[in-house]
């Protein structure tokens, strides 16, 4: 699935205020695009959207209702219409949210970083999703901006030598632990954590923050295989740059938690098929 497919999956949840009919009909439209999409059923989902784009272009005809243009923003996300979407984003932004609505700012935040990366602009998106990591209000946009964060430093890093590279690295592992620590029961972090470490080569730490991570829950069940294949790439890497004295501590460690997931063997998760 192409990247800019894939839903603000915890955009579904918002409760709109319930002051225009135009409004209300674009929520309704939008998170039935959200339902049809996670199914991959993207025509409808198309469908959805563009029925959201119309009721919100006409609950944003007087110019000056920010969550109008924010669901604006969002149904053109859906639909891959970038330039639209920053476009609206940023109206919303710039008419500003009223006492009590911190979580539509967040959220059209969220969706301008999103409409920033798909149009190249990686540095103004990386500073946006930046500041959601610090201080959104709305924390369920965090685990979608901290993903996006990550993968574009990691993209980043990615392109750096090998001593830039360490030092990158190092960055980002040091702002995902304070996510972490500021949400220690989020599975995503962890998994997010896990992930980083696995780049930096930590393949210890790496595999315990997956196993954290699995036993707080993840949010889907990509995640999950992600978050599963993850532990037994460490495994791997483990096996073969420890003595033989740390080995035999970290497999019988390593062995006790894929009994107690289940798993049918060292690297076989329950889920993989023979």
């Amino acid at each position: 699935m192409r990247r800019g497919r894939a839903a603000f999956a915890v955009l579904i949840v918002l409760a709109f205020a319930a002051c225009a009919t135009h409004l209300e009909r674009a929520k309704l439209h939008y998170s039935r695009g959200q339902e049809l999409a996670r199914t991959y059923r993207t025509a409808e989902a198309a469908a959805s959207y563009k029925r959201a784009l119309n009721e919100a272009g006409l609950a944003s005809r007087s110019g000056s209702s920010a969550q109008a243009f924010m669901l604006k923003g969002l149904a053109e996300a859906g639909l891959e219409r970038w330039t639209d979407a920053e476009a609206s984003f940023l109206r919303a932004s710039t008419l500003g949210f009223p006492d009590g609505q911190e979580w539509a700012a967040d959220v059209a935040r969220l969706g301008l970083a999103v409409s920033l990366q798909e149009l190249g602009f990686e540095d103004a998106a990386l500073h946006s999703l930046a500041g959601l990591l610090d201080k959104a209000t709305f924390r369920p946009v965090v685990p979608e901006a901290a993903r996006r964060w990550l993968d574009l430093n990691l993209a980043r890093a990615a392109r750096m030598d090998e001593k830039e590279r360490a030092k990158g690295l190092a960055a980002i592992v040091r702002t995902l632990e304070r996510l972490v620590d500021g949400e220690f029961s989020c599975g995503f972090h962890h998994y997010l954590l896990s992930q980083a470490l696995g780049h930096a080569r930590d393949y210890r730490r790496s595999f315990e923050e997956a196993a954290v991570a699995r036993d707080l829950g993840l949010p889907s069940e990509k995640a999950l295989r992600d978050n599963d294949l993850q532990a037994v790439f460490c495994y791997d890497s483990l096996r073969e740059g420890l003595t033989p004295e740390d080995w035999r501590e970290f497999e019988a460690l390593y062995l006790r938690w894929t009994a107690k997931w289940g798993w049918k063997d060292a690297r076989t998760p329950g889920w993989k098929r023979d």
